[in-house]
């Protein structure tokens, strides 16, 4: 079994500069709807929750091996998602559909729709987890705010797409020095993240990265004048962001 994964973001339309982002994870294997949902809850959060703009960057997933897939979709009476809540849908294949009791939906990738299927019928599958970036106002070194986000949080924040540099932006806001400490490190010649994550997205000011750094330039921050990433003094005293998963 293979599992890729996608990156979406999502607001929060209660708080300002609070949005989340959300991590699909495509799963290449077969399973019935409610094994499906199972996997997601023991493994994720819980079986993807979508919008039709979704869709149209999840059906792109080179990792896709079916053109149907399940989503967290399910009828009880209503369209309903998996993780709660009334689906409301008005990307149906072919027109609203009737939810008939033992029908799940699916996702055809070759159009971007919504149809439905017996439950019971075994199609790959997109599960999700939701993470949102958390904005600590203490000044702190590298080393400081990485034992405060591992010990409040997940870890210190890994700006790894621009979907989550734009949430970096938006919640970044209220900080009280211009740069952040981020989980960019230099070590053994080269940058990675402190998850262990190569940088296969990168945000460098200046547009390109910094080779072989001065020994007091190997963290990486987030600057939010520039909205890029910089190499800084490890023993600067700075806000910063770590990264949780959203309950």
């Amino acid at each position: 079994m293979k599992t890729s994964f996608i990156l979406l973001l999502f607001l929060n339309l209660f708080e300002l500069h609070s949005g989340l982002f959300r991590r699909h994870y495509y799963v290449n294997d077969h399973k019935k709807w409610n094994d499906a949902q199972k996997h997601c809850r023991d493994n994720y959060d819980d079986l993807s929750t979508v919008s039709h703009p979704d869709l149209q960057t999840l059906s792109t997933n080179p990792a896709l091996t079916d053109n149907k897939y399940w989503i967290g979709l399910y009828a009880d009476n209503i369209w309903k998602w998996s993780e709660g809540g009334t689906a409301t849908i008005n990307y149906w294949k072919g027109g609203q559909h009737n939810p008939s009791n033992d029908r799940c939906g699916y996702a055809d990738k070759t159009d971007s729709k919504v149809d439905d299927d017996q439950c019971s019928s075994e199609k790959t599958f997109y599960c999700m987890e939701d993470y949102e970036l958390v904005l600590v106002k203490q000044e702190s070194t590298w080393e400081e705010a990485l034992d405060y986000c591992r010990q409040n949080y997940l870890d210190l924040a890994i700006l790894y797409s621009a979907v989550v540099m734009t949430e970096a932006k938006n919640n970044s806001t209220n900080a009280q020095t211009d740069e952040l400490w981020t989980g960019l490190r230099f070590l053994s010649g080269h940058w990675f993240w402190v998850n262990g994550e190569n940088l296969q997205y990168e945000a460098w000011s200046g547009g390109g990265e910094p080779q072989c750094p001065a020994m007091n330039q190997r963290c990486g921050v987030y600057h939010r004048q520039e909205m890029a990433w910089k190499p800084e003094d490890c023993e600067k005293k700075l806000n910063f962001l770590c990264v949780n998963r959203k309950n």
